[in-house]
């Protein structure tokens, strides 16, 4: 389990990157973007914390693209409410970290 959590490490890192990257290009401050980053985060790895005790890990292994646009969004939502309807959407937050 230790790696596979070593694998979403890496990948929330990829994925935070670009979305910064989209949040900076679409007007958003250092600051707040750094605020959307965080509060992924926090969403992002309490989910797999959740799943790791659970069957349904044994039964469907999550994409962790999915799982951070799932996470980013709601931290934009929570943050950015004006970005949901816009570049925080969920098509779009996918679109730029692939």
């Amino acid at each position: 389990m230790k790696s596979e959590s070593d694998g979403h490490s890496v990948h929330f890192a990829h994925y935070a990157a670009k979305l910064e990257r989209h949040l900076r290009n679409n007007g958003i401050t250092c600051h707040d973007a750094d605020l959307v980053i965080e509060e992924s985060s926090v969403l992002y790895f309490e989910k797999l914390r959740a799943r790791e005790g659970s069957l349904f890990r044994l039964i469907r292994r999550q994409d962790p693209a999915d799982l951070f646009v799932e996470a980013a969004c709601k931290a934009i939502k929570k943050l950015l409410p004006g970005a949901q309807d816009t570049f925080g959407s969920s098509g779009e937050v996918n679109r730029c970290i692939r």
